[in-house]
């Protein structure tokens, strides 16, 4: 029985301040919901008297436009007080961050996490980074090819908080191909191959106070029923999809076997691509 995970996202919002090509939660299609925090806190207060969990990243679309993060923040951190917490963000809003969240971000102890983009954004982030935070020490310094701009900087700041940013500045294909008609579809590959090559198998989402195995599982139905005109997906596939039951607490408390149903291929894998191909970002 799985009573542990390294790392769980709260995925809490679809709402993002950017439009990013080929973004893997669809954020750019502008489709919309957040999170109902206060109709699910007390189920992941329950979830957490079961499941220990090391590293939570609470993320979206861009969690600083939650109008409850200030909440979110101190009820994740009260539920999992030894978690190391982070915020994912495109790190474009944090000059707007207004004392009350600031000051929860340092009391609770709040990585924040930052995927920049576009180079041009670096300077500006930075600088929002030391007037909210203080002065920036760099603790690590890794890129993926020498010489190259992608990969982390680490930071801790005055306030004791750290800071990471990662420069992603090319994204590889998301589930959505383009069809003959200028719609979307989802791929149709070998789910085992497909599952093989996914950077983001354990990247498991809460979401409504289940768990789900990734972020497709959350974020593709909620744009099928907001945006149907832009699909044309084979019913097969569609039935499928409907099929997929994410983890409750009830599966927890009856002993069901988690391990199969996070770590495992699933028939839903096919809608990813087996091998990834990378473009550059352009971002709105």
């Amino acid at each position: 029985m799985i009573n542990r995970l390294n790392y769980a996202e709260f995925y809490i919002t679809n709402h993002c301040n950017i439009s990013c090509s080929g973004c893997n939660r669809f954020n750019n299609y502008k489709f919309s919901g957040s999170e109902d925090w206060d109709s699910y806190c007390n189920i992941y207060k329950e979830w957490s008297s079961l499941l220990n969990i090391d590293h939570i990243a609470i993320l979206g679309g861009e969690p600083l436009l939650h109008p409850k993060l200030k909440q979110i923040l101190n009820d994740v951190r009260s539920f999992w007080p030894n978690a190391t917490i982070e915020i994912t963000t495109n790190g474009l809003l944090i000059e707007r961050i207004k004392p009350d969240l600031l000051q929860c971000l340092i009391d609770n102890n709040i990585q924040i996490y930052c995927s920049l983009h576009h180079p041009d954004w670096e300077e500006k982030i930075k600088k929002s980074m030391i007037d909210k935070f203080g002065n920036l020490e760099l603790l690590e310094k890794k890129r993926i090819i020498e010489n190259n701009p992608a990969g982390v900087d680490k930071f801790l700041t005055d306030t004791k908080n750290k800071i990471v940013l990662e420069y992603t500045y090319y994204f590889h294909q998301s589930a959505l191909v383009k069809t003959k008609n200028n719609k979307f579809t989802v791929h149709n590959s070998n789910y085992e191959k497909a599952h093989s090559n996914c950077d983001m198998k354990h990247s498991f989402h809460f979401f409504k106070g289940d768990l789900y195995k990734c972020g497709l599982m959350v974020t593709l139905p909620q744009i099928l029923e907001q945006k149907p005109e832009m699909f044309d997906i084979e019913k097969q596939q569609l039935n499928l999809l409907n099929e997929y039951t994410p983890v409750t607490l009830e599966h927890i408390k009856s002993g069901a076997d988690l391990y199969d149903m996070l770590y495992s291929p699933m028939p839903q894998c096919e809608f990813c691509p087996e091998e990834y191909h990378y473009h550059e970002i352009s971002t709105e």
